[in-house]
């Protein structure tokens, strides 16, 4: 497997272009704050010790941040304006 690693390595060298690899792409992060949301939506706070209520709190606000900023930056993209 090491020999594997080792071909493609050489290849992208030989080849001398920079390859931008998105391990993590914004339909993924979509995704995952979405099942978080899911995951938390019907727990109810007042059933749960202060603390645990805020760790509820803190899970929707980080989710929805990041749905926020994905769907910016998608945004920003498919309408970006011509710099002329």
């Amino acid at each position: 497997m090491e020999e594997q690693s080792q071909v493609i390595q050489e290849d992208v060298n030989e080849v001398g272009e920079e390859i931008d690899i998105e391990y993590t792409t914004r339909v993924d992060y979509i995704s995952a704050a979405f099942y978080s949301i899911s995951a938390v939506e019907g727990i109810d706070l007042l059933m749960m010790s202060k603390e645990d209520a805020k760790k509820i709190k803190r899970i929707l606000k980080k989710s929805v941040r990041i749905i926020d900023s994905c769907i910016s930056e998608m945004y920003d993209e498919l309408f970006e304006e011509d710099e002329e």
